[in-house]
């Protein structure tokens, strides 16, 4: 039987141990994987924990970065690789990594964590919930379409990622929950999606990037995993991809708040993207909520969200509003739920005070496109 030690923080050594889990639990491509611990793992901000023999059984990796807040830069992590092996699972030991890894974060400043896991409701029960939808337009044949541009190569991506740098960085300041990614980590996207054999389609309008699209082809199918474009250009870089693979299948993911219509496929808007408090009085305070009431605030996890706070972050001596669990309050606070909405999850002291409270907080755009 494995006796797991204790979470710890990783080390550069232990890249050969986290490759080989990841191998064992999840069906990426050698090529990816390559790419992604060559330029993606960052031991100072990722846990482990190891058998009594000192293999790597569970882990977490994580890269920091900045995210849009209700408007405000926040500095969190994405996550990734969340695993344990197979053999070593239902024995507590991703409890053991999750408190591990957000006490880690919380030592490192940073406020939330985002991941955007295959199966959604996996880490529910640790207080990381939805939050962003994403719209996803489905075919299965693309119709015909003139032909109006060939694909970017991904070859040339390091000649045009600045204008998709500057067309990424100005989408993403619309959306509560994206990441405003310096240039450097704008191309290190543009690697991951080469590394696997991505392509990429541009339009353009007098030379300027109007919209992008990275994408995946696969036996007669097309898996679009990142389109943006600004406002009013959608449908001219949606129909310039379709032009490109007319008669195949196609998954195209969308911003929850673009609506294609077309009447060969369909659309759905689908829970995508979820996200943990870190550190919620931080959070608070770089919202800067003006209101004179309280919150209070349970967490499980992580132990320094619990408490009373003021809207402003602090410690309060004043009798809450109401109560309500971290990663609940995290999904109002990013603007994906407002209070009303998950007013049966509240546990209400003063209807006029959490009304108050409410009206602060509308509902916000919320999206996450980013996996790494």
């Amino acid at each position: 039987m494995c006796k797991a030690r204790e979470a710890r923080i990783a080390k550069q050594d232990d890249k050969d141990g986290f490759y080989s889990l990841w191998n064992v639990c999840f069906q990426d491509s050698a090529a990816f994987c390559d790419w992604l611990f060559r330029v993606r793992f960052y031991p100072a901000y990722s846990s482990c924990l190891e058998d009594d023999e000192g293999a790597i059984v569970s882990a977490m990796q994580a890269v920091p970065y900045t995210f849009v807040i209700r408007e405000k830069a926040v500095n969190g992590a994405m996550l990734c690789g969340v695993s344990t092996s197979p053999a070593q699972r239902k024995k507590g030991f991703m409890r053991k990594i999750f408190r591990h890894e957000m006490e880690l974060l919380y030592k490192k400043d940073l406020i939330i964590a985002s991941h955007t896991p295959a199966v959604l409701d996996s880490y529910f029960s640790f207080g990381h919930l939805p939050v962003a939808d994403a719209n996803y337009f489905f075919s299965e044949c693309i119709p015909y379409f003139p032909r109006a541009s060939d694909v970017v190569s991904m070859d040339q991506i390091i000649h045009v990622s600045n204008d998709l740098f500057l067309l990424y960085t100005n989408i993403a300041r619309n959306y509560s929950g994206m990441i405003l990614r310096t240039r450097e980590e704008f191309q290190r996207k543009a690697d991951d999606y080469a590394a696997d054999g991505g392509k990429c389609v541009t339009i353009c309008d007098n030379e300027r990037v109007m919209g992008y699209a990275f994408y995946y082809v696969d036996e007669g199918r097309i898996v679009c995993v990142e389109a943006l474009a600004e406002t009013g250009y959608y449908n001219q870089l949606l129909e310039r991809l379709f032009s490109l693979y007319e008669g195949y299948r196609i998954s195209v993911k969308l911003p929850p708040d673009i609506l294609p219509e077309y009447v060969f496929g369909e659309l759905k808007k689908l829970p995508k993207g979820v996200a943990g408090a870190i550190n919620i009085p931080k959070l608070l305070q770089v919202l800067d909520i003006k209101s004179p009431y309280s919150v209070e605030i349970t967490d499980d996890v992580v132990l320094k969200n619990t408490g009373i706070f003021n809207l402003n972050g602090l410690p309060s001596g004043k009798e809450a509003a109401f109560r309500i669990e971290a990663g609940r309050f995290l999904q109002v606070l990013i603007g994906y739920h407002s209070l009303e909405e998950i007013r049966n999850e509240i546990e209400i002291f003063d209807e006029d005070a959490f009304l108050d409270i409410s009206s602060r907080l509308p509902k916000q755009k919320c999206y996450i496109i980013d996996e790494y």
